[in-house]
């Protein structure tokens, strides 16, 4: 999850040359870790909820969701990764009859509105700072001004990604009774890990594919993101850092009047939202039908 969602977060910045791809990532794993440890405790007391599951179960859940993520990632391609866990929780939650409805509608409600939100979000924030950025007439404070802002709110976007994703791996775990702050610890140390190994990949098709963003709106767009997936952490729903990101780049081009320039991959994107839950929820169904046949 940490490879796959750190294309999400710093494609508009990396991959357009602002930030430097090794250091960024470093910096970024460390506060996903904060962002875990500080934010995270609502999401995975949530997600805990969500089914009831032995702990066979959750490691079913857990490989399901790998898988997806390793096929996807081998193409590039930065899918939702909440859909993928989600769908490996339904999996294997319809065939132990154990699944909490009010709260999957709530999480399937909170996947429409992410990239809805972000996209709003973009398009007003770009106005909004446009305005701002406009007052700034000495150029050299304008461009000192601009880049202290992507930090921040690359760094925001960073904690957010953490709070957010700790649930997501670990809220079945503390459901079946392990200790939170050692959760919070593990989820934050294992995306961190997948941002270094991984996050490479896919910070560029996110950055240099879809939308031609500059330092302004990369900022902007950074901003976005990071503040719908923050408002989704407040109440514990687990959100895609995909859905957010590509709403908020997709906004910040509108209110600029840049479209989509490479629609096959936005096509190979979106596709890949409903592939993600539907090929988790068929392998962890699968890998539990087997698990329960032979033990």
């Amino acid at each position: 999850m940490g490879g796959n969602d750190a294309g999400n977060v710093l494609g508009p910045t990396v991959s357009t040359g602002i930030f430097k791809a090794r250091r960024t990532l470093l910096i970024f794993s460390i506060v996903v870790i904060l962002g875990a440890l500080l934010g995270g405790s609502t999401g995975v007391k949530a997600a805990s909820t969500l089914i009831e599951v032995e702990t066979a179960g959750n490691i079913i859940i857990n490989i399901s969701a790998a898988l997806v993520s390793v096929i996807f990632l081998s193409r590039g391609l930065p899918i939702a990764m909440t859909q993928a866990i989600i769908g490996a929780n339904i999996g294997v939650g319809l065939l132990v009859n154990g699944i909490n409805a009010k709260l999957l509608f709530l999480i399937v409600i909170g996947w429409f509105l992410t990239p809805i939100i972000s996209f709003a979000l973009g398009f007003i924030f770009l106005k909004f700072f446009a305005l701002i950025f406009r007052g700034i007439r000495n150029l050299q404070l304008r461009n000192v001004v601009l880049h202290t802002l992507l930090w921040i709110f690359t760094l925001y976007g960073a904690f957010s990604l953490g709070a957010n994703n700790a649930g997501k791996i670990s809220g079945t775990l503390y459901a079946s009774g392990y200790n939170m702050i050692l959760l919070l610890l593990l989820s934050g140390l294992s995306l961190a890990l997948g941002i270094l190994m991984l996050g490479k990949k896919t910070i560029y098709t996110v950055g240099r594919e879809l939308i031609p963003l500059d330092d302004f709106s990369s900022m902007v767009s950074v901003l976005s993101s990071a503040f719908s997936i923050w408002l989704f952490s407040l109440v514990g729903l687990p959100v895609s850092a995909s859905h957010a990101s590509i709403g908020s780049m997709v906004g910040v081009g509108y209110s600029r009047g840049v479209r989509i320039q490479n629609k096959k991959i936005f096509r190979k994107i979106l596709f890949s939202w409903i592939q993600a839950p539907l090929y988790g929820g068929l392998f962890s169904a699968l890998l539990f039908s087997i698990y329960k046949l032979l033990w």
